[in-house]
């Protein structure tokens, strides 16, 4: 099934009634499974804020900016690494309850590090890594 074909199934079944608020469900700091921090902030529909992987040790520390939407509970955000890295990341997902009240940002991420030109023909697929992540 493709993106359109979603889409299309979803607007007619979609609800009417607004979202809770994605301030309130997102905004904050969310630590993952590997110690990484992504601050959010949210304005509107609209993340910013700043990633900052734990796999950078405190000398060489791996931050970039974070933007993306919220929507309720519902998140996507991106991480533009810095330059020397020629790397995006890009987290998709969604605030679940855990249990107690506790809540969690379940996400899927993409991270796709530029091919140089010449490598992309045969190459270009073998950058993208995906994986998933549960911040806290």
């Amino acid at each position: 099934m493709n993106l359109e074909q979603v889409l299309a199934r979803w607007v007619r079944s979609a609800p009417m009634e607004g979202a809770a608020s994605s301030n309130e469900l997102v905004s904050g700091r969310w630590t993952n499974e590997y110690g990484s921090v992504a601050d959010i902030k949210v304005d509107g529909d609209r993340i910013g804020g700043t990633y900052t992987s734990a796999v950078g040790s405190k000398r060489h520390e791996l931050t970039g900016p974070i933007t993306g939407f919220a929507r309720g509970d519902t998140v996507t955000f991106s991480v533009l690494w810095p330059a020397h890295m020629r790397s995006l990341t890009t987290w998709v997902g969604q605030v679940v309850d855990a249990g107690g009240g506790t809540p969690v940002l379940k996400t899927l991420w993409y991270l796709i590090v530029d091919v140089p030109d010449a490598d992309e023909p045969t190459g270009l697929w073998s950058a993208i890594h995906a994986g998933a992540d549960e911040f806290r």
